[in-house]
């Protein structure tokens, strides 16, 4: 019967066989413990009733009580201590799998026995396993921040070694090896980076037969994995895959969108799928479902959202709709781009300024740009337009009394004080000549 307990790091030390595996493989992983670190341990086989997470995210407290409560044994304590990992003096069997999908970090896990598991993912996690593993689908490690060995053989129908610290003693891998640590795989099975995003790396085409989901990435099947789920096509515990299945996938994390089979993507899909994502999710469904009407919403949402509109539904009017929700430049196509069109964008978005092609950048926008206020960049913007600064803050000038506020908020200078003076020191102006002398007085008066 499983039976845990809390012990400390300095507790386990005092077992001569873990004193002498964790002295064994101290010097080539990342972990150390306090004395004091707490930890889980079971003095004898456990029979774990589901998936065994090592994600230190999720849970992993002393005082978790949804968390403690899957350890047979355990008490509550006081204090939130973080648990540092699990020890099985004995096998350990996973009726679901073992999980630690995230790479930077994740519980120690140190199992004296054997061990048997649906999958196994190993991640950020220290593990060290003396005895036998078996698995009924995968075994995969990932990312380089992790620890992995075995000291006895690892039997995985399919099994993947992706740029992680793995140690195997031996293996067997009756349908997939592939391990670029060594290098050591049949040609067929090499996988590869992705040329486009030059960070996921993509299934060979012989493990994706494998799969029953469109698995391109290395990632997708992790998160499968993590889902708790049976992969391989020939399971005979596979969910139903029915668009209820692919939505949770969807919402849950986007870069499922790109999974999602042809047969499921209908127009009512698309719409459940637009509330989680809106515009986002427009080029991985086909464009007969995008009206003027749906662009136009999300436009109003955010104007960026112009950059996932298809090219033949932009019009002049709707660039002008997304300049007034914040658009930048980068999201106009630039068959639409004029000099009226960025002073629009200018005046919502101050920011994008710096990001104007210098053929735009004319005596005119840059007295509409000092207008706006700040202008912080207004030296660097003249050089370019081969204009002169005080030309431009002059000319801002004329615009108009309310002006002043922001050019003298940010380019007060004498030039522009007396000519601002000249233009606007009357009766005409009076009032509100006084109040702007009123506000800016010590910047008036360091002229003296």
């Amino acid at each position: 019967m499983n039976n845990f307990s809390f012990t400390t790091f300095k507790e386990l030390l005092a077992v001569d066989h873990f004193a002498k595996s964790w002295e064994a493989i101290f010097p080539h992983q990342g972990e150390e413990f306090d004395e004091e670190a707490i930890f889980i341990v079971s003095n004898g086989d456990v029979d774990f009733p589901e998936h065994l997470r090592l994600d230190i995210d999720l849970g992993w407290r002393s005082n978790d009580k949804n968390w403690v409560k899957q350890f047979p044994g355990l008490q509550v304590q006081k204090s939130d201590e973080l648990v540092e990992g699990i020890l099985i003096f004995g096998n350990l069997s996973v009726k679901g799998s073992i999980l630690n999908e995230e790479g930077d970090y994740g519980a120690f896990l140190y199992v004296s026995g054997q061990v048997t598991c649906q999958s196994f993912v190993a991640g950020g996690s220290t593990m060290y396993i003396k005895g036998n593993i078996a698995t009924e689908e995968v075994f995969i490690s990932h990312y380089n921040h992790g620890y992995f060995k075995c000291d006895a053989t690892v039997t995985s129908p399919v099994l993947i070694i992706n740029d992680h610290y793995t140690h195997l003693n031996n293996y067997k891998a009756d349908l997939f090896y592939y391990n670029d640590k060594t290098g050591e795989y049949p040609l067929e099975n090499a996988c590869y980076e992705d040329e486009e995003t030059g960070e996921d790396w993509l299934c060979a085409p012989k493990l994706a037969k494998l799969l029953d989901n469109p698995t391109p990435t290395f990632e997708d099947l992790i998160f499968d994995l993590n889902d708790g789920e049976y992969v391989f096509s020939k399971s005979g515990q596979l969910q139903n895959k029915d668009e209820a299945y692919w939505l949770q996938k969807a919402v849950k994390y986007w870069g499922n969108l790109k999974r999602i089979p042809e047969a499921i993507k209908t127009e009512h899909f698309f719409k459940k799928t637009g509330e989680k994502y809106g515009a986002f999710c427009f080029s991985y469904f086909p464009e007969t479902f995008l009206t003027q009407n749906i662009c136009e919403q999300e436009i109003q949402k955010k104007g960026t959202n112009l950059q996932y509109i298809p090219a033949h539904l932009i019009t002049k009017e709707l660039c002008y709709k997304a300049a007034r929700h914040q658009t930048n430049i980068s999201s106009i196509p630039p068959d639409y781009l004029d000099k009226s069109l960025i002073k629009e964008i200018i005046h919502y978005n101050e920011s994008e300024m710096d990001n104007v092609p210098e053929l735009f950048i004319t005596e005119e926008l840059l007295i509409d740009y000092v207008k706006l206020g700040r202008g912080l960049w207004l030296d660097k913007y003249c050089e370019t337009a081969k204009v002169s600064k005080i030309t431009v803050l002059l000319k801002a000038l004329d615009s108009g009394i309310e002006f002043i506020e922001q050019i003298w908020g940010f380019h007060f200078r004498e030039e522009v004080y007396y000519y601002a003076k000249k233009l606007y020191d009357n009766e005409e102006h009076k009032s509100a000549w006084n109040n702007y002398t009123t506000k800016f007085q010590k910047k008036i008066d360091r002229l003296s």
